[in-house]
């Protein structure tokens, strides 16, 4: 398979993942909606390092690694799930800021 197909498939994937996540949500509790998108949001930056579309750079590296390590406090605890929610809007806040 070429590369270009080769990232249009896992694209292709993300984009799968959030049609599946949208069905999800209707049936779900109502805390795996926020866990499945910042989960994506993994996913796609993931993707985009991987396949190169952006150069690599610290912020998403750094923001990667503070989803993945912390999306499943949902399944422990709101209140530390919501808080790491606020934790991660205050950090893009902060990237658009320094580059806006």
């Amino acid at each position: 398979m070429k590369s270009e197909e080769k990232s249009y498939v896992e694209f292709i994937k993300v984009l799968s993942f959030l049609a599946a996540s949208a069905r999800g949500c209707v049936d779900e509790p109502p805390l795996y909606g926020p866990f499945r998108l910042v989960d994506a949001i993994s996913r796609l930056i993931d993707f985009v390092l991987r396949e190169k579309v952006l150069p690599e750079n610290k912020f998403l590296v750094d923001i990667k690694k503070f989803i993945d390590e912390n999306k499943f406090k949902v399944m422990l605890s709101e209140e530390e799930f919501v808080k790491f929610l606020d934790e991660l809007v205050k950090r893009f806040a902060r990237e658009l800021r320094e580059k806006v």
